[in-house]
């Protein structure tokens, strides 16, 4: 009898306390509990981390001393990751500090990764909220769309696809470390991001259209839901020339991710 898969719900914050109360509520009231929880706080200083603490999480200080925020968040996120290794986790359950997660969650994913041992990374949906909690028309899904049948398309086409489309947002996903050899970031991606450029890339890549959380979007959001006109060719590529330098390594970085 195989033994029950170990979970950890892994989490970044930097003052964090406006609305984490939502998210740490929600992840009490999950129907699987998260065996272990992380978190990685980034300099609060409010109490984020007396919060954090209070609901069982181990805090970890952010070790990054990256300068930009896709990176630092990033690096957060992986130093999270690893933590939750270090616990001897299978699975990880990501999240953002102010999303709400559906009752279900964790156990949807977990049984989801079981039923597919294959998959590495596991990017499910979500419903949007505003910054009061309520609905926003639309999902994750339709903000960052795949192709009908994605996951039964060769890796060449799922990879070409995701070169071009970010397919997977970090709040809304499961992972398993074991499933993958190298999680490690180059600077300037998002874990997201990067993360399932490399599932795609070793055919360990799922997306999943049940929605497990309500995102929140926020006006002073950093990163989250930027799809930075994908869909549009001339937009995007004037957006990737106005960036020339950091496009240069990115591409580097993908011609390396693909070429392995």
């Amino acid at each position: 009898m195989s033994r029950t898969p170990l979970t950890a719900a892994v989490v970044v914050t930097c003052n964090s306390q406006a609305y984490l109360g939502d998210l740490l509520a929600s992840i009490d009231n999950q129907t699987r509990s998260p065996d272990v929880r992380i978190a990685v706080d980034d300099m609060s200083t409010d109490s984020t981390q007396e919060l954090l603490e209070e609901n069982g999480f181990t805090v970890f200080r952010a070790t990054s001393s990256a300068g930009d925020t896709i990176t630092r968040i990033a690096q957060n996120f992986l130093q999270g990751v690893r933590a939750a290794v270090a616990a001897r986790a299978d699975v990880v359950i990501l999240g953002d500090h102010d999303d709400v997660w559906h009752r279900d969650r964790v156990n949807h994913q977990v049984s989801f990764l079981e039923d597919h041992p294959f998959v590495a990374l596991l990017a499910s949906d979500g419903y949007l909220i505003d910054e009061y909690g309520a609905a926003v028309s639309g999902t994750i899904r339709s903000t960052f769309p795949v192709p009908e049948g994605f996951n039964d398309r060769p890796i060449r086409a799922q990879l070409a696809y995701v070169v071009r489309h970010s397919i997977a947002t970090g709040g809304a996903c499961a992972l398993r470390p074991a499933a993958l050899t190298d999680w490690s970031i180059p600077a300037g991606w998002l874990h997201d991001r990067w993360w399932s450029l490399g599932a795609v890339r070793a055919g360990r890549f799922a997306v999943d259209q049940t929605p497990v959380i309500d995102y929140r979007v926020t006006s002073n959001q950093q990163v989250g839901l930027d799809a930075a006109h994908q869909g549009d060719g001339m937009r995007w590529m004037g957006r990737k020339a106005r960036n020339a330098s950091r496009s240069a390594s990115r591409a580097r970085d993908l011609s390396r991710l693909i070429t392995l």
